[in-house]
């Protein structure tokens, strides 16, 4: 029995109000991950924006462009992705292999954490 989220566009937060040429929606999340380094050098515990393309997290290491990351979602999901650009402690990763749209929406409702 699959247990695969069926994404619902309508129920879908609101994508970030940015002004950019990204292709792939972006939404402001509150997902918990781990974020390392291809050798295991931990990086972030938290997603703070999410598209099917990429994802921006938070790190006091200063990390150079290009650099080989692994994202791991909850349930053992994971995808490798490279640091795209670094602002101050913002970090923007892209995927090398884009999340399906039910991948995007299981992350998503994995978004919310309890008080």
């Amino acid at each position: 029995m699959s247990s695969a989220v069926a994404f619902d566009p309508a129920c879908a937060p609101k994508p970030s109000l940015q002004s950019d040429r990204r292709r792939a929606s972006r939404y402001d999340v509150s997902v918990p991950v781990e974020v390392s380094t291809v050798d295991g050098l931990p990086l972030s515990s938290e997603v703070t924006n999410i598209s099917a393309s990429g994802f921006r997290c938070h790190s006091s290491m200063a990390l150079r462009k290009g650099t080989k990351v692994i994202v791991r979602f909850h349930k053992g999901m994971r995808r490798r992705a490279y640091i795209a650009w670094q602002i101050g402690e913002d970090i923007g990763c892209r995927l090398l292999r884009p999340l399906t749209a039910d991948e995007l929406a299981q992350v998503m409702s994995n978004g919310e954490r309890p008080e």
